[in-house]
């Protein structure tokens, strides 16, 4: 398990800087400062302010107009920050429930905020619910259903109860709001690595002529369902 009590003294601005050129080096990238730059929307002056103090913390090698590259330090704050970003995001999608692009956007925020005993919990509770030897048989499959309920009670009550319908009725162009998803837990597991959770805006792009398969689009990516699959996929 990542140790989420080393990191000390570091604002949760640099903390962003450093957690840009990790996930920008992570990926095979060139780190300049103008690509972080245009990657934070910030000006270059400002970037090249916050390289001044990542280099004087030992975090980053650095040189005016030359490559960014982190030391050995750096690497291991950001492998923290950046296991801080992914349990919180995890736990927001595959536990609460909640649509990638607004998951991404609380755990950029709140990895900033938690002590790292938190953190720390947060992980472990995921581990928990996961476990059917310490929380019994199919606990997510039940909160999953926990929450339809709860939701669809919610929706009865201040009379705002949306008609509901199957993915695999839509036509190209149509989109809408996934409300469940039917199915086993391995079919569950499937759509939720493919990005489909509750919550998730999802377009229809192409259906073929027998109705199978049926393309779509999920956070930008296209994806490609079998009838059988979209029928799981209740939309409202």
């Amino acid at each position: 398990m990542t140790n989420f009590y080393h990191i000390r003294d570091l604002s949760s601005n640099f903390e962003d800087y450093l957690k840009i050129i990790g996930d920008l080096e992570a990926g095979k990238d060139q780190v300049r400062s103008k690509v972080i730059a245009k990657t934070m929307k910030v000006k270059p002056s400002s970037v090249t302010n916050a390289l001044q103090v990542l280099r004087e913390q030992k975090l980053i090698t650095y040189e005016p107009y030359g490559p960014i590259s982190m030391t050995s330090k750096g690497k291991r704050f950001w492998l923290i920050i950046h296991q801080k970003y992914k349990t919180v995001k995890g736990f927001l999608t595959e536990i609460l429930e909640i649509d990638h692009e607004t998951a991404d956007k609380l755990a950029c925020t709140i990895e900033h905020k938690i002590s790292p005993q938190v953190t720390e919990r947060i992980l472990l509770l995921k581990q928990f619910l996961k476990d059917e030897n310490l929380c019994g048989t199919n606990a997510i499959d039940r909160l999953h259903d926990f929450f339809s309920k709860r939701t669809e009670e919610s929706e009865k009550e201040i009379g705002k109860e949306i008609p509901r319908f199957l993915l695999s009725v839509l036509k190209p162009g149509e989109k809408a709001t996934i409300h469940k998803i039917d199915g086993d837990k391995a079919i569950r597991q499937k759509f939720l690595d493919m990005g489909l959770i509750r919550g998730q805006e999802v377009v229809v792009e192409r259906v073929a002529p027998l109705g199978d398969p049926i393309e779509i689009t999920v956070r930008g990516y296209s994806l490609s369902l079998r009838k059988s699959e979209a029928e799981l996929v209740i939309v409202k």
